[in-house]
């Protein structure tokens, strides 16, 4: 009677661990991180010592439209210079609500004066690393530095 008992259980517990057994494998929930970033930015731009170059800089990011490429499409416009350049920048998640922007292996728009950029978006905040070529010179010790563009999302 005991056997027959212990059959008994063992066949009602054997579906229970067939079930559990099963493929538990997650699904790929990988975001193409140029998806997340869109959007539109204004701020200021700043030289080297802190002292606003210009207050009314906007830049738009939008997804670049290109296969197998987590890149973004970058417009930077400030009036008070006479500044509308575009760019193509790479894009990577770089922790939770961090984002990094690159140049790398693509390239800026050709004949953009924006060269060796690069910057974080966290949250809402975009601060942006970039070095204007010298149709942007300020004065003549200006030419060619680098800039930061601090930039919160509309």
């Amino acid at each position: 009677m005991k056997i027959k008992s212990i059959i008994a259980m063992m066949c009602l517990a054997l579906p229970i661990f067939m079930v559990s057994c099963g493929d538990d494998d997650e699904a790929n929930t990988h975001t193409d991180a140029s998806e997340l970033v869109s959007g539109t930015f204004t701020g200021v731009m700043e030289n080297a010592d802190g002292a606003a170059v210009a207050t009314d800089v906007e830049v738009v990011i939008s997804k670049h439209d290109a296969e197998n490429t987590q890149a973004v499409d970058m417009t930077f416009t400030a009036t008070s210079i006479n500044m509308n350049q575009s760019g193509i920048f790479n894009v990577a998640k770089a922790g939770d609500d961090r984002y990094s922007f690159g140049s790398g292996s693509i390239a800026t728009t050709a004949g953009s004066a924006i060269k060796n950029c690069g910057g974080v978006l966290e949250g809402s905040e975009l601060t942006f690393y970039l070095q204007l070529n010298s149709t942007y010179k300020f004065s003549s010790a200006t030419a060619a530095k680098r800039y930061t563009l601090k930039l919160v999302k509309q």
